[in-house]
C-alpha cells in the first residue's frame, strides 16, 4: 500500500514539474514579438490607420500577468503627426479560459496614452483616412471555418495612467488638452451589474487661458443588450464645485433617452469666479472682497431629461445668500426645415449683483477672444451694403444664424435687480425670435422714483439685419439716481426722456457706425450746477476789450429753471455729425461733433448763447453779449477732469468782440448821426459811415 502511495505521489510531482516545464518551454521558445507584423497587417486592414509597435511584445508578470505591448503609435496615411501614442499596454486573460475558446480578460494596464485630435479650417479631421471620405460599397464577409472566439464582458480591474488628449479645431476656434488623465474601475461589465469607476483629468483651454482639475466617481450599472446605463452615487468635483446625484441613459442602441438630477454643495461663489472665470487683464466680473464666511455662499439643483428631439430642464434653482432664482425650459429641435425651438421661465426674488459687477463701471471693454475676431471679420466681408470703415480689432459678430435657425419663447420676472451700481425693480421682460425676428418687450420697470419701458426689435431678414429699439425714462428722480451714478449729480429734478434708434450691420461696430435717431429730454423741477458754464463764460470775458469785468462772477452756482428740455439726433453713427442742443430759460447750448469710442475720447463744437428778453432772464447777461454765440470746443478723453472737458475757442473769441465793438461803435455813430446832423444830410453821412466801416 505504502508502495502504491508513493508511485502515485511521484507521478502527480512529475506532472506538476513536467507541466511547470512545459509553461516554462512555451514562454521562452514562443516569442510573441513574431506576431507584430501580423498585428500591425490586420489593424490597418480593419481601420485604414498605420500601427506601428516600435517596443518588444513579451509575456507579462508585473504589473499584471498576460501579455504586455510596449511604444505602440498609429498613424494616418494622410497626416504626418502621430494620431495616438501609448508607452505601455498589458492584458491579463484567464489562461483556463483559452481551453474553452473564450478570451476572459482580467485586468487591462493602459500607461501613457496620448491622443491628438485636430480639424482644420474646412472641418476635416486628422482621423479622418482616405477611405472614409469615400462611398463604401457592403461587401459580404468572409464565412467562418468555426464557432467565434467568445470575449468576456467583464473586466476585473481597469487601469489607464497618465493619459493625455490634445484638441485643436481651426473651424470652431477650439484649442485645449485633457492630460494627468486617470481612470480606475473594479468588475467592469456591460452585462447589466453595478461596478464602481474613478476617473480625474486636468483640462486646460489655451484661448480663454483656463485650466480646471475634474474629478468623477460612480456606480455604473451597464446593460448593453437592452442600451440602458445608470450612474448612481454618482460625484463630479470642480474645486470648490461638488455636484451629486444620479445620471442615466435609456435605449442608447435605439431612441436613445436620458434623465437625471444634481445639486452641489454649498460653496464661496467668489473662489469659483476666481479660479475659472476672470483672468487679471478681465475685470468683467469684479470679485468681492467683502464677504465673511456667512456671506457669498452659493449652491444649486437641476432636474433634466431629454431625448435626441428635446432637451427638458424641469427644475434649475441657483441660491445666493437670501438670493433665489428659479427657471425651467424646454428645447426641441426641428423637423425637416422647421426650426428649433427654446421655452424658459425665469424668476427671482431681489438679486443683488453689484459686488459681481463693479468693475463695468468703468474701464475698457474685454477683449475679445480669437474666434470673435475671426467671425466678425467674416461677417463684414459678407455685408456687400455696409459702409467701408475699417472694423476694430474687437469687433464682434451678431448672432444671426441662431436667430434665424430657432424660435424662442422666454419670460423673465424678478422682484429687484441691482447690477452695476444701479437699481431696477419689478422686471417683467418678454424675449420672443420668431422666423429671424427678435423682439425685446421690457414692461414698465421701477426705476429710483420713476419708471423704464423698453422695445427692441431685430430683424435679420434684412440686408443688412436691422435693429429698433424705443426706450423712454419717465419721472425718474436725479438725486436718487445720482446716488448710484455720479454722473447724474450735476442736476436735481424728475427726467423724462424718450428715445428711438435704428441700426443697421452684422457686427457690433457696424451696428454702432450706422446708427440714427432721436432722443428728446426734459427736467422738470430743475435745479442744475451750471459750474462748467460760469467758468467757461468767465474766461471769455477775460477777452473783453471793454474792461466789462467776469461776466459770470455774480451768477450763483446752482440755477433753477422754469424750463428745461432738449434732444440729440444721431446721424450714421457716433463719431461725427451728432447735433445736441438744450434750453434753459435764456441760455442755450448748442454742439456738434462725435465720440470715438476706441480712443476714448470726444470732439464737439460749441455754442453757448444768451437771449435777452422776451425770454426769462434766469442768467443775467448785459445786452452787450445776447444773441451772441460764443465758441467752446469740448475734446477731451472720458477719463478726463470734467473741468477739463472744454475750454472757448479764443481765437474765434477775439473775432467775436472784435466785432462787437465794430458794432458798438457803429451804433453810437449812427446814434449821433441821427442826433447832431441835420435830417437833409442824414442819409449821406449814414453812406459815408458805411463806407468807412466796410
Amino acid at each position: 500500500m505504502n508502495k502504491l502511495v508513493k508511485i502515485l505521489l511521484l507521478t502527480l510531482t512529475s506532472l506538476v514539474v513536467l507541466t511547470g516545464l512545459t509553461l516554462a518551454v512555451i514562454f521562452l521558445v514562443i516569442d510573441p514579438n513574431r506576431y507584430k507584423p501580423a498585428i500591425e497587417s490586420v489593424f490597418a486592414e480593419q481601420t485604414d490607420l498605420n500601427l506601428n509597435i516600435a517596443g518588444d511584445i513579451d509575456w507579462s508578470f508585473r504589473p499584471v500577468f498576460g501579455l504586455s505591448l510596449q511604444d505602440v503609435r498609429v498613424t494616418n496615411t494622410t497626416a504626418r503627426m502621430e494620431l495616438a501614442s501609448l508607452s505601455l499596454l498589458s492584458i491579463k486573460v484567464e489562461p483556463w479560459a483559452l481551453f474553452d475558446g473564450r478570451v476572459e480578460m482580467q485586468e487591462f494596464v493602459a500607461d501613457s496614452l496620448h491622443v491628438n485630435w485636430f480639424v482644420d479650417e474646412n472641418g476635416v479631421s486628422n482621423w479622418q483616412t482616405q477611405s472614409s471620405s469615400e462611398p463604401q460599397t457592403q461587401t459580404p464577409a468572409p464565412a467562418s471555418s468555426g464557432e467565434p472566439t467568445a470575449v468576456a464582458a467583464n473586466v476585473e480591474q481597469i487601469t489607464i495612467s497618465n493619459a493625455s488628449l490634445a484638441i485643436q479645431d481651426r473651424q470652431r476656434g477650439i484649442n485645449a488638452s485633457f492630460s494627468n488623465f486617470n481612470l480606475s474601475s473594479r468588475n467592469t461589465n456591460i452585462e447589466n451589474r453595478p461596478f464602481p469607476f474613478e476617473l480625474s483629468f486636468q483640462a486646460m483651454d489655451y484661448v480663454a487661458d483656463e485650466k480646471a482639475t475634474v474629478s468623477v466617481a460612480s456606480t455604473a450599472t451597464v446593460d448593453l443588450e437592452n442600451g440602458n446605463a445608470r450612474f448612481s452615487d454618482l460625484s463630479i468635483k470642480l474645486n470648490p464645485l461638488q455636484l451629486s446625484g444620479e445620471v442615466a441613459v435609456e435605449d442608447f442602441n435605439g431612441a436613445m433617452a436620458w434623465r437625471g438630477q444634481l445639486q452641489s454643495n454649498t460653496f464661496t461663489l467668489s473662489d469659483f469666479i476666481t479660479n475659472y472665470l476672470t483672468s487679471p487683464e478681465d475685470e468683467e466680473l469684479a470679485v468681492p472682497g467683502d464677504y465673511s464666511a456667512d456671506s457669498d455662499q452659493f449652491s444649486m439643483q437641476v432636474e433634466f431629461n431629454g431625448n435626441d428631439q428635446e432637451i427638458k430642464v424641469q427644475r434649475l434653482a441657483l441660491h445666493l445668500d437670501d438670493m433665489n432664482l428659479n427657471a425651467d425650459a424646454s428645447y426641441t429641435t426641428g423637423v425637416g426645415n422647421a426650426p428649433d425651438n427654446l421655452r424658459y421661465n425665469l424668476t427671482a426674488n431681489a438679486l443683488d449683483l453689484n459686488r459681481y459687477t463693479s468693475g463695468q463701471q468703468s474701464g475698457a471693454e474685454p477683449a475679445a477672444s480669437e474666434e470673435d475676431i475671426e467671425a466678425g471679420n467674416a461677417a463684414v466681408e459678407d455685408s456687400d451694403e455696409m459702409p467701408s470703415s475699417t472694423v476694430a480689432q474687437n469687433d464682434i459678430a451678431l448672432p444671426i444664424d441662431t436667430i434665424q435657425s430657432m424660435n424662442v419663447q422666454g419670460s423673465h420676472q424678478i422682484e429687484s435687480l441691482a447690477i452695476a451700481g444701479l437699481t431696477f425693480s419689478n422686471l417683467n421682460v418678454v424675449l420672443t425670435v420668431q422666423s429671424g425676428r427678435l423682439n425685446l418687450n421690457v414692461q414698465p420697470v421701477g426705476f429710483y422714483g420713476g419708471e423704464i419701458t423698453s422695445n427692441t426689435t431685430f430683424d435679420t431678414n434684412q440686408s443688412p439685419p436691422s435693429l429698433t429699439t424705443i426706450n423712454s425714462i419717465r419721472n425718474v428722480n436725479l438725486p436718487q439716481l445720482a446716488q448710484s451714478l455720479p454722473a447724474a449729480s450735476f442736476a436735481e429734478g424728475r427726467l423724462n426722456l424718450e428715445s428711438v434708434q435704428t441700426l443697421r450691420g452684422s457686427t457690433i461696430n457696424q451696428m454702432l457706425d450706422t446708427i440714427n435717431g432721436t432722443t428728446s429730454f426734459s427736467v422738470a423741477d430743475n435745479a442744475i450746477d451750471i459750474g462748467i458754464v460760469k467758468q467757461l463764460f468767465s474766461s471769455i470775458s477775460v477777452l473783453s476789450p471793454t474792461g466789462t469785468g467776469d461776466l459770470a462772477q455774480q451768477w450763483p452756482d446752482v440755477v433753477r429753471f422754469s424750463s428745461l428740455a432738449g434732444h440729440l439726433i444721431l446721424k450714421d453713427g457716433l463719431k461725427q455729425d451728432q447735433e445736441f442742443k438744450v434750453t434753459m430759460d435764456n441760455f442755450e447750448i448748442a454742439a456738434n461733433g462725435g465720440v470715438d469710442l476706441p480712443a476714448e475720447t470726444f470732439d464737439y463744437d460749441v455754442m453757448l448763447t444768451v437771449f435777452g428778453e422776451p425770454a426769462p432772464q434766469t442768467i443775467p447777461v448785459a445786452p452787450l453779449y445776447q444773441g451772441v454765440g460764443w465758441p467752446v470746443a469740448c475734446n477731451a478723453s472720458f477719463d478726463s477732469e470734467a473741468s477739463q472737458f472744454c475750454g472757448p475757442d479764443f481765437g474765434k473769441v477775439r473775432e467775436l468782440f472784435v466785432q462787437i465793438s465794430r458794432n458798438q461803435v457803429e451804433r453810437r455813430v449812427q446814434d449821433a448821426v441821427t442826433e447832431k446832423v441835420p435830417e437833409e444830410l442824414q442819409d449821406t453821412a449814414r453812406g459815408l459811415l458805411n463806407r468807412i466801416f466796410r
